[in-house]
């Protein structure tokens, strides 16, 4: 290993020296993850997000439908996913809309209890503004869902009444022991079968793995330069065992590797306010992305002749892993491009991500091992065929 150390210190001062290597492990993926986030940030949604809907109400009935309507609102409210304003007028609350003081409004006009207790055709009315289409939405199914309520009691008390089991004097009463019921529709978060990182760190983690693939490529397209300038015979000549010179190579572009995603995760952090989770977690996932990337690179150079052909070769795979892999864009797990992806280190790299920023280190262990397994067979295959570059 002492040789394999030499070879590896060697290769990196030469790479110090290049500063395209600067260029394409730091600068390149945080230069486009910025422009990434600025411009399709808005399509993923940030970890830990609560999303609140601004909604308001005019409740001009005061009889014991509004005042369970307004219980309904109220106990959403109180999760915190519902911002209530109230309105003392239905002109107050359709300007609010409008202008968009708030995204949905509900106006309940006078006499709703009235129409409602008495048989009669009866609206609530949902204005919401342009620009909040969810909002509206949302609005409308919390009042559609209230309404299918109120209907389902109506048939009930009329049932009970043509049964005599409810006196007409008590419909009243009965129909505001309704409004304390349950509300029939509830707001809340649910645990999603999959998670998902915030935009910023997703293209940083993306762009960071794609362009690493470029580093790792390295490891191969500097033997094949070495052999056809000659310095790699005299590497042979000396007192060194061939298999030190393909596993010192290779640990140069492991090194960088893990320092180009290191000093990326720190930056983003800081500039871009990027989110990875636990320390412990991400340093995990980082040296296991790295070291499957640098396997399958590995890997695919050795088929290469000539360091033109390795880069070409790798070039390709590059692509293809970054595209299967969900680096500009996410990929749903389901369905056959979501089976291939799983079979690129970036899907486990992101896919470990995303269960570190749901739970503690743990969740990542199964895409850090998977990575493992990626390094361990590609990299073998990878070695073992690289040997005949090292022949005299």
């Amino acid at each position: 290993m002492r040789h394999a150390w030499t070879i590896a210190k060697n290769d990196l001062a030469l790479r110090a020296r290049d500063r395209s290597i600067f260029i394409i492990g730091l600068v390149a993926p945080l230069a486009l993850a910025f422009i990434f986030n600025l411009v399709f940030g808005g399509g993923i949604s940030d970890v830990g997000e609560t999303i609140t809907f601004e909604m308001g109400i005019a409740n001009l009935d005061g009889g014991p439908i509004g005042e369970a309507f307004a219980g309904v609102l109220d106990s959403i409210a109180a999760d915190g996913r519902l911002r209530i304003m109230e309105f003392d007028t239905a002109e107050e609350a359709r300007q609010a809309a409008d202008e968009g003081g708030t995204g949905a409004v509900f106006i309940l006009p006078a006499g709703l209890s009235s129409s409602v207790l008495g048989g009669a055709n009866a609206t609530i009315e949902v204005v919401g503004n342009v620009d909040a289409p969810t909002t509206t939405q949302v609005a409308s199914s919390i009042a559609e869902q209230f309404a299918l309520g109120v209907r389902t009691a109506d048939l009930s008390v009329g049932t009970a009444m043509a049964t005599g089991a409810l006196q007409p004097q008590d419909a009243i009463a009965a129909a505001g022991e309704a409004g304390t019921a349950p509300p029939a529709i509830e707001i809340g978060a649910i645990q999603a079968a999959t998670r998902q990182i915030d935009s910023a760190t997703y293209f940083v983690a993306g762009l960071s793995i794609f362009f690493l693939f470029f580093i790792a490529g390295m490891a191969v397209t500097s033997m094949l330069e070495e052999r056809r300038e000659g310095t790699l015979m005299r590497l042979l000549a000396a007192p060194i065992n061939r298999k030190s010179i393909t596993i010192g190579k290779s640990m140069a572009s492991v090194l960088i590797g893990l320092g180009s995603m290191t000093v990326l995760v720190i930056t983003s952090t800081l500039i871009m306010g990027a989110e990875w989770g636990s320390p412990a977690g991400v340093a995990l996932l980082v040296v296991g992305a790295v070291l499957a990337v640098v396997a399958l690179m590995t890997f695919a150079g050795a088929f290469a002749k000539t360091a033109e052909q390795a880069g070409n070769l790798q070039s390709i795979v590059a692509v293809t892993m970054g595209m299967l892999g969900g680096t500009f864009f996410p990929i749903t797990q389901e369905g056959l491009l979501g089976k291939l992806s799983l079979m690129t280190p970036n899907a486990w790299f992101m896919r470990g991500l995303g269960e570190l920023a749901g739970g503690g280190i743990s969740a990542a262990l199964p895409a850090f091992f998977v990575l493992i397994g990626i390094a361990v067979v590609s990299g073998s295959i990878g070695l073992f065929i690289t040997g005949r570059m090292v022949k005299p």
